[in-house]
């Protein structure tokens, strides 16, 4: 069943559409705004394509609890975790959506390459952002911040399974020979996430009563693990991104229009006397004239270019 859905991202997009529409900002910057746009489509399309699979196959399984774009903070760390499964057994699928185009490479020291035209360029191993969103979770199930689920006065903790979802049109280029290769196993194609989770089921299929019974103690309801998924639904924090600071783009200070010089011959002997009436600092003449030309805004008196910003009109 899922348990929350994956969040929109219309608004980032669209106020960085509108930054590209800016006349001041560099080219630099304008190369960086549109890198960031293809990034997150490039990245949406990768957890749509994702979650569509994990939908198909457990939306209506009372066996599973789903929770799609989860972000949540912990002792001043943080962890975007694109896809969460829990299943009844109390074991929690962590994956990370990663949508390479062209493909990926792995060298036989666990080293990640992506593709750009052909060209390969290195990239940080998601198998150790995967790592690092896995253990943010286990400090998190060790605190009190959420409550896990108890049988016979102990708490059942879960256990955490990683797995890397890819394009099904990628291709993924292992290693031959590789001390890694378990590890390199959970990185697989969207279609094939029901087969993976289907063969760890069976690898982990308890054989003696001593491990059947363990397996056995984990096991909760529906109920269980839906309000559990929920209290994990209610630590969502989504980032908020102050996009013109990230790219550094400054708004240029407005500088008023002087309309006619009958305007500067009326006010020059003030010019000396004139002052904010909030802040009470000195103002020069443009600065007032620019307050008298839009008195209905300014209540006919006069800011300096700092107050003005926080009038109301």
């Amino acid at each position: 069943m899922i348990i929350k859905e994956s969040d929109k991202r219309e608004h980032d997009l669209a106020e960085l559409n509108s930054l590209l529409m800016l006349p001041y900002i560099s080219q630099d910057q304008r190369k960086q705004i549109e890198r960031e746009i293809r990034n997150i489509q490039s990245g949406l399309k990768g957890e749509q394509e994702a979650a569509y699979q994990i939908n198909f196959h457990y939306k209506n399984n009372a066996n599973w609890a789903i929770l799609h774009d989860l972000r949540f903070e912990f002792n001043g760390d943080a962890a975007q975790i694109d896809h969460l499964m829990i299943n009844r057994f109390f074991e929690i699928y962590v994956c990370e959506s990663k949508r390479f185009g062209e493909g990926i490479a792995i060298n036989e020291y666990g080293e990640f390459s992506a593709f750009y035209q052909g060209k390969p360029y290195g990239i940080a191993s998601p198998l150790e952002q995967n790592n690092r969103h896995k253990l943010l979770l286990k400090r998190l199930f060790k605190s009190d911040e959420i409550e896990l689920p108890m049988r016979m006065g102990m708490k059942i903790v879960p256990s955490l399974h990683s797995l890397i979802l890819v394009a099904n049109s990628a291709i993924i280029q292992r290693p031959k020979n590789s001390e890694n290769k378990r590890e390199l196993e959970r990185i697989i194609k969207n279609e094939q996430i029901a087969k993976r989770i289907d063969k760890d089921i069976f690898d982990n299929h308890p054989s003696t009563l001593i491990q059947q019974a363990a397996s056995c103690f984990k096991l909760v309801s529906s109920k269980t693990i839906t309000e559990f998924a929920k209290k994990l639904a209610n630590l969502h924090k989504p980032l908020k991104v102050d996009w013109k600071a990230r790219f550094g783009i400054v708004d240029p200070i407005e500088q008023p229009e002087v309309k006619t010089a009958s305007i500067v011959q009326n006010h020059t002997k003030q010019e000396q006397h004139l002052f904010c009436a909030s802040c009470k600092k000195s103002v020069t003449a443009n600065v007032a004239k620019f307050c008298w030309q839009n008195k209905v805004k300014f209540h006919g008196k006069v800011y300096c270019f700092n107050c003005q910003k926080n009038i109301k009109q």
